[in-house]
């Protein structure tokens, strides 16, 4: 029987995050802790930073942590995730108020 020689360096390497997919993570959260600021302050003019430019950024890095190397993807999957959800959550709400307003009274 032979005994396998494991490369203790090459397990820290697989265990580490890709700097892609943590940066995607790290924007996402902000652009959501932007929006919660701004909903629960009660600022009537969004900020475009927090609802479309940072998510869009977030998503692209998360794509692009995706498919870079085989390292954990979780951070990835999480930046793409709530980016998705932030976007879908401006659009649906842009949409929802026009359909909400009453052009004729």
């Amino acid at each position: 029987m032979e005994l396998e020689m494991s490369n203790k360096n090459e397990e820290k390497q697989r265990k580490l995050p890709t700097i892609a997919g943590f940066l995607s993570f790290l924007i996402a959260l902000i652009a959501l802790a932007g929006v919660n600021i701004t909903l629960l302050m009660d600022i009537d003019d969004f900020p475009e930073t927090f609802l479309v430019s940072l998510p869009i950024v977030g998503f692209f890095l998360g794509l692009l942590g995706l498919i870079t190397s085989k390292r954990s993807r979780l951070n990835a999957l999480w930046g793409i995730g709530i980016s998705l959800f932030i976007l879908l959550f401006t659009f649906l709400m842009i949409g929802l108020s026009w359909v909400g307003i009453n052009p004729k009274p």
